[in-house]
């Protein structure tokens, strides 16, 4: 008797939606937007203070200092969590169809990769992979893929093709704690 009634509910609904004229195609189904932000706040006056060049300007408004962000790079909240919650991928997870492009897009001021890791890990910059920071905090373990990946500079877009139906992690090799997972799939 269940499963009649679900049949009847969701034929009502595709009745509703062919007489409003509503069209889902195959398409916007089983695919979401390809598209990842590398994004980051990072202020240019007070990051280019420390290294020039550091954070780029942009359209955007980028406000957080570097003390800030320094601030915030080990949470006083708990052990382990390493990372400024303003520094990240958006989203962090997507779904594309089998042949689909992903592309990453540094809509942040500082330079970041994009890179296919076969596990989360550290980075290339020890001070950012928890390497002294506050007591309790333990250091991630770069990952073997970040030895060999390209940034992607502000404003600048990369494209990743071919991926295999399955799930791939990406992270940036700067600030590790940026991570990304695309779920491809048939």
């Amino acid at each position: 008797m269940r499963r009649l009634a679900l049949l009847v509910g969701g034929l009502v609904v595709l009745v509703g939606l062919w007489a409003i004229g509503a069209r889902v195609t195959t398409a916007q189904v089983h695919s979401n937007n390809p598209d990842v932000a590398l994004v980051d706040n990072c202020d240019p006056a007070t990051f280019n203070a420390v290294r020039p060049g550091l954070c780029a300007q942009t359209p955007h408004r980028l406000d957080t200092t570097f003390a800030e962000f320094q601030a915030l790079l080990f949470s006083p909240l708990a052990t382990n969590i390493i990372g400024h919650p303003a520094w990240n991928f958006s989203p962090g997870h997507i779904s594309i169809r089998a042949g689909q492009t992903v592309r990453a897009i540094n809509a942040g001021g500082e330079g970041h990769t994009f890179t296919e890791v076969a596990a989360f890990g550290g980075g290339v910059v020890p001070a950012l992979n928890g390497v002294g920071g506050p007591t309790g905090t333990v250091p991630l373990v770069p990952a073997p893929a970040c030895s060999s990946s390209t940034t992607v500079q502000s404003g600048e877009t990369v494209q990743v093709t071919g991926l295999a139906p399955g799930v791939h992690k990406f992270q940036c090799c700067i600030h590790p704690w940026m991570r990304a997972v695309v779920d491809v799939e048939n």
